[in-house]
């Protein structure tokens, strides 16, 4: 891919610099909140190399490219317009809030303010994760050795969560020793906590920058009921978790101390009215005082409303979420593991996984454990399984191959979902049941089995031991992917009219169409070693198959021998017009007459269709065969005048799977004017309520000047029905 040139053109899809308020990226897409969507092209984007998909969601346009999506946002950034500080406006003062993402609504502005304030974050959550979980895998191993806990066990040194030896005077004691035997894992265990513990200051500061507000004062709200000062109140409130601030007449102002470590919901409350205020003061406030009047005045209304009313909310929200699962969970673990795998497939293309993420995180930091990241795992290892079974099933379609492999490779080794999903999941909708069932399945053994994640990790078998216990959460996973695998293998993964669509494609796929040295080597092979033509007189006489239905006349004999004495008298041929004959008897109707709209649409190219009145298909022309389909019911041939036709006999008959089709020719064969190429039962074909009209396409169609069907009447064989002028 070149990312300078996708950028330019992704941009010149938008609209341009001017037409772009807001844009960033996640791990996936670009996000760009766009000032007037009527100059947005989005067919034009979804042909630029690398896009994969441009959906609209939360009032962004969003173009999925995968994982090389921060090399084209960086291009983006250099192009004419867009040097602007993480997508903000040219101006500086124009935020995607107050540009047309207004349009979107409440609900689904919060989630995207949510995702957005969290992909900054996610680069080192996820590189401090993973140290986590290396410490965590060290552990089990019993690098560190063992203990004897306050029941007697014999169990492995807990770095992470500590010791368990009776009161809390002797378990930091213990931890004490611990600290003096291994400082250096507890500096990486400083690094792998670093991102969680602070997680509502990093939270604060990019969703202030999402809101148009100043990101280090939205920075030091959560950082301030953090510091030693906020916290010692905790210790004086002890069991009772609030103390009375101050009083109004009789009634005691409550201030209820929550352990902010690893909150996400109240800094993103916090922010939501930091950002008004903060435009609020800026319009009283005088320029000359900004810089020290406006952070001083939001500091100061915003930590006591957060720490009386804002953050206790947001704990509370997280709170309660998390005990909805935990008590589905008590109900039943399994219930929690179906749940989460088979609502995901369905949350992520809108979002909504954000808020569970949130969750999870604050589980972490408050339970040392979270139970809903381990079922998770199982929809990301089923939807890795479909793909890799597309990857397989799609050896002839190159494009797709490469897609499916690539998006295979980037969940499995990267835990990334994004480019399975959009590039094959949503294209191929009928893999949703081959996902959602070996999903939930494992899911839910995943979670009656007791798997627990202790790190945030994107789900991928390098982030397999920051789950425990491994074995149990391997057998889950091996479920997830082989089950999306079968079922890939067994049933398909293309609709009717997506076989054939593609089946078409097929026909012109680079890689299916011989290479000129193959088509030599087929022409110079010694004629005893090719197939023997269809007899065709040379005077009035018909050639006849074995059930005594003609296959050629006379028109055969005539091209035959033109072509003959062409290449006898070295004479050249027309260089600006090739006219191709028709390879069946029948009607001939326009193409747009076809009972299918890729056909009638011209899509796979221009052609005719014919109703046949016999049941054969000769070659028109001399040419080698490029495509033959295991259906038996189409063929592709490139004729030696550089035509590339697709012969599709009737419509929908790849549901047939090769009944009532006969074909007498292979891919990569020689194949000469008048030679039988394929046989069809009428009778079957329409008894199994299929259309007989058969199109007969030029493929190549963008190759020439001009490719004009010619309809009308009753064709024999060689009767022309296509014009192609080359220049």
């Amino acid at each position: 891919m070149d990312y300078k040139k996708t950028a330019k053109s992704v941009l010149d899809g938008l609209g341009g610099a001017d037409n772009v308020d807001y844009f960033t990226h996640c791990a996936t897409r670009l996000r760009v909140t766009i000032g007037d969507r009527t100059k947005v092209d989005k067919s034009q984007i979804e042909k630029t190399d690398g896009v994969l998909s441009v959906i609209e969601q939360a009032g962004q346009t969003q173009v999925v490219i995968g994982n090389e999506v921060s090399e084209v946002y960086t291009e983006m950034t250099k192009l004419p317009g867009m040097d602007r500080e993480a997508g903000s406006s040219s101006s500086g003062s124009k935020s995607a809030e107050s540009s047309g993402e207004k349009k979107a609504g409440i609900i689904t502005r919060m989630f995207d303010v949510l995702s957005d304030s969290f992909r900054p974050v996610l680069w080192a959550l996820l590189g401090s994760s993973m140290i986590l979980t290396l410490i965590v895998l060290l552990q089990q191993l019993g690098v560190f050795g063992h203990y004897t806990n306050f029941a007697g066990q014999n169990v492995t040194v807990d770095l992470v969560n500590g010791p368990k030896v009776g009161d809390d005077a002797a378990n930091e004691d213990l931890m004490n020793t611990w600290r003096s035997q291994f400082p250096f894992w507890f500096i990486l265990l400083g690094a792998a906590m670093s991102v969680l513990n602070f997680m509502p200051v990093f939270i604060g500061a990019t969703a202030a920058k999402r809101l148009g507000a100043n990101m280090w004062v939205g920075a030091a709200i959560p950082a301030a009921l953090m510091t030693d000062a906020f916290r010692g109140l905790s210790t004086m409130a002890g069991d009772a978790g609030h103390l009375t601030l101050f009083h109004i007449g009789d009634w005691g102002v409550p201030l209820y101390l929550f352990n902010y470590t690893g909150q996400v919901f109240p800094p993103l409350f916090a922010v939501a009215v930091l950002a008004p205020l903060e435009r609020l003061l800026k319009k009283i406030i005088p320029n000359m005082l900004h810089m020290v009047f406006v952070p001083m005045i939001s500091i100061l209304i915003m930590v006591p409303l957060t720490a009386l009313i804002i953050g206790p909310i947001g704990v509370n929200l997280g709170l309660g979420i998390s005990n909805v699962f935990q008590w589905l969970n008590d109900i039943n673990p399994a219930i929690v593991g179906v749940v989460v795998a088979g609502s995901y497939l369905f949350m992520v293309p809108l979002g909504l996984h954000w808020p569970l993420n949130a969750v999870m995180i604050s589980n972490l930091s408050t339970l040392g454990y979270d139970f809903i990241q381990s079922p998770m795992a199982a929809y990301n290892f089923a939807v890795f399984g479909v793909v890799t079974g597309v990857a397989i099933r799609a050896a002839r379609d190159k494009e797709l191959r490469q897609v499916a492999t690539g998006a295979a490779v980037s969940g499995l080794l990267g835990g990334i979902s994004e480019p399975s999903l959009y590039g094959v999941v949503l294209r191929y909708k009928r893999v949703f049941p081959l996902i959602l069932v070996p999903a939930m399945i494992a899911g839910g053994l995943i979670s009656w089995l007791g798997v627990r994640s202790y790190a945030f990790a994107f789900t991928s078998l390098l982030s397999i031991p920051a789950m425990q216990p491994i074995p149990l959460f391997a057998i889950g996973l091996a479920i997830a992917f082989f089950g999306g695998l079968a079922g890939v293998l067994v049933f398909g993964f293309r609709s009717r009219e997506q076989r054939e669509t593609d089946l078409a494609k097929q026909s012109v796929a680079t890689d299916e169409v011989p290479t000129g040295d193959r088509i030599r080597a087929a022409a110079d092979e010694p004629e005893a070693s090719r197939p023997t033509p269809a007899a065709v007189s040379s005077g009035g006489a018909t050639a006849t198959n074995a059930t005594g239905a003609g296959v050629a006349t006379e028109p055969w004999a005539e091209s035959r021998g033109q072509e003959a004495a062409t290449r006898e008298s070295g004479s050249p041929q027309d260089d600006d017009a090739v006219t191709v004959g028709a390879p069946l008897e029948g009607d001939v109707v326009a193409l747009s007459e076809v009972p299918d709209p890729i056909f009638a649409g011209g899509k796979l190219g221009q052609g005719v269709a014919i109703t046949p009145t016999a049941n054969t298909v000769v070659a028109p022309q001399s040419g080698t065969i490029i495509a033959t389909p295991a259906s038996g019911h189409a063929l592709g041939l490139r004729l030696d005048s550089g035509v590339e036709l697709l012969i599709h006999v009737g419509i929908d008959t790849v549901g047939l799977d090769g009944r009532g089709f006969t074909p007498e020719v292979a891919k990569g064969d020689r194949v000469e004017t008048g030679q039988k190429l394929l046989t069809f039962d009428r009778d079957v074909i329409t008894e199994a309520g299929c259309s007989l009209i058969t199109p007969v396409v030029v493929t190549n169609t963008p190759k020439f000047a001009d490719v004009e069907g010619l309809p009308g009447g009753r064709a024999g064989l060689g009767t022309p029905i296509i014009r192609v002028t080359t220049a």
